[in-house]
C-alpha cells in the first residue's frame, strides 16, 4: 500500500513540474512587457530588485504579447476597460476602476488591449 501511495505521489509530483516548467516557458518565450511595446510601457525606475514600469494604452491600442518577469503590484491611475488575450487567443474583458491596486504572480504570456474610450494608466512594481 505504501509503495502504491509512493508511486502516486511521484507522478504527481511530475505532473505538477512538467506543468510549472510548461507555463514558464511560455512566458519566457515571448518579451518582457517593456521590450515588447515601449510605445505603451516605459521603465521609470529600476534597480538590481525592482522595476517600476508606467504603462498607457491609448484608446483601442492593443499592446504585443509579453510577459512579466516576476511577480508584481500595480496600481490603476486611470478607469480602464481592458481585453487581455492569451496566445490560443482567447480573450476576457476586464473593467477596471481608478485606485484598485492588483497583485499577480510570475504571469504567462498575454497582451493587452484598451477597449475603453479614454487613457487607460497602471503604474507596475515587478520584483526581478
Amino acid at each position: 500500500m505504501k509503495k502504491a501511495a509512493y508511486c502516486i505521489m511521484s507522478v504527481l509530483f511530475v505532473i505538477l513540474a512538467l506543468g510549472f516548467a510548461a507555463k514558464t516557458a511560455m512566458a519566457e518565450d515571448v518579451a518582457p512587457s517593456y521590450k515588447a511595446s515601449p510605445e505603451v510601457y516605459k521603465v521609470i525606475a529600476e534597480n538590481e530588485h525592482f522595476r517600476v514600469v508606467i504603462a498607457t494604452w491609448k484608446p483601442g491600442q492593443r499592446d504585443a504579447m509579453h510577459s512579466h518577469e516576476g511577480p508584481l503590484v500595480g496600481y490603476r491611475l486611470t478607469d480602464c476597460n481592458l481585453k487581455v488575450y492569451t496566445p490560443d487567443g482567447k480573450a476576457t474583458a476586464r473593467e477596471a476602476k481608478r485606485g484598485e491596486a492588483l497583485f499577480n504572480p510570475v504571469i504567462a504570456a498575454h497582451a493587452v488591449e484598451n477597449v475603453g474610450t479614454s487613457d487607460c494608466q497602471l503604474v507596475i512594481v515587478e520584483k526581478k
